[in-house]
């Protein structure tokens, strides 16, 4: 059996395993075509070549354009409806010449509808189910004034009846089938939605939006790590809010949630991307620095302190708000803990020496 090997996107070659798909069924077609005709079953002069040639030029026109990426400049990349189209019109070229297979040789159509089931909603699928019976109708009436003395009123009737009837049940399963795919589809997307909020609370700081302690626990030991490996710096902040108690007592938990906020947003605007910034519990926040030097640190803590410093706050225009800050390097082979007080230390020798102010521990 033939199997395709590419470097599309996955998407793209899905299309392009069902387009040989369609090629196979094709050609299956064409082949019971071909043995009706040996058998006397169609008409002796049934175009056979015509036929597959036909077949094979269509099927490499739909696959170029699905391989080329063309056919995605389109609603339905797929192209479902052209290709429903193109069935549509072959089988009623078969048709013609089917004789006493006729009746039979109308689940064709049918075959032609399945593809759509799944792929078009109610509206494109009666759309397609009216052309289909329009085609046979056509075909019908072309056979009636070609030679009415063969017709038999009877058989066009009931043949006419079958068709209308099938494809009317194609009509509404296929838009149910589409309604219940809709469904599914919007139940995967709020799955989705709720897995990405369930992924950022278990990261993320509902308050700031910074990342939470637990996640910013997990990142030191692989920044730890990355840092004994390659022997590059690693420097660790831990950052205080000076009185932010009073705050809170003075102007309520809401003035103390604005002023946590809006630290967050100055030190995520001001830090690199590169640095974790955290929100270490309460009124305290966490920093660290891959790949700098402590000058560097330094540095943009200042920015950061003068920054906040310089805020303004409309529960209290008057309000001035700092911090106080504990920094230090990463020790070789120090475990977590040890990391962590030392910067802990640093920033109660900050408090110690008045607030509002960066120390460093070597």
């Amino acid at each position: 059996m033939l199997t395709l090997k590419s470097t599309a996107p996955p998407e793209r070659a899905i299309r392009l395993k069902r387009q040989l798909m369609a090629l196979y069924s094709y050609c299956l077609l064409w082949a019971g075509t071909f043995v009706g005709v040996e058998l006397a079953a169609f008409e002796p002069n049934t175009p056979n070549l015509i036929l597959l040639a036909l077949i094979l030029t269509i099927n490499a026109f739909f696959y170029l354009l699905i391989w080329s990426g063309i056919s995605e400049q389109f609603r339905d990349p797929s192209l479902t409806i052209m290709q429903m189209a193109v069935g549509i019109l072959l089988t009623t070229a078969i048709l013609y010449y089917s004789r006493e297979l006729r009746g039979a040789m109308l689940s064709i159509y049918f075959m032609v509808m399945t593809f759509g089931v799944l792929a078009l909603d109610r509206r494109r699928m009666l759309l397609i189910a009216a052309f289909t019976q329009l085609c046979f109708t056509s075909l019908l009436i072309y056979e009636w004034f070609e030679a009415p003395q063969q017709a038999i009123f009877s058989y066009l009737v009931g043949h006419w009846l079958i068709l209308a009837l099938g494809l009317g049940w194609f009509v509404y399963m296929g838009g149910y089938i589409h309604n219940l795919q809709s469904r599914v589809r919007e139940q995967r997307r709020r799955l989705h939605e709720t897995h990405n909020r369930l992924s950022a609370i278990a990261v993320r700081d509902d308050l700031t939006g910074l990342y939470n302690r637990r996640h910013f626990l997990e990142r030191l030991e692989e920044e730890m790590s990355r840092a004994n490996r390659e022997n590059n710096p690693l420097h660790l902040a831990i950052i205080d809010l000076d009185h932010f108690k009073q705050v809170n007592d003075s102007y309520g938990h809401h003035a103390g949630d604005d002023v946590l906020h809006r630290f967050a947003q100055l030190a995520a605007m001001g830090l690199r991307k590169s640095d974790l910034l955290a929100r270490y519990g309460g009124e305290e926040f966490v920093v660290l620095f891959p790949h700098t030097s402590t000058q560097a640190c330094q540095a943009a803590l200042e920015r950061l302190r003068h920054r906040f410093k310089e805020q303004h706050y409309s529960f209290s225009p008057d309000l001035t708000c700092e911090f106080s800050a504990g920094l230090t390097p990463y020790q070789p082979e120090e475990s977590a803990e040890q990391f962590i007080r030392r910067a802990d230390r640093a920033l109660y020798q900050a408090k110690d020496l008045g607030r509002n102010r960066i120390q460093l521990a070597i």
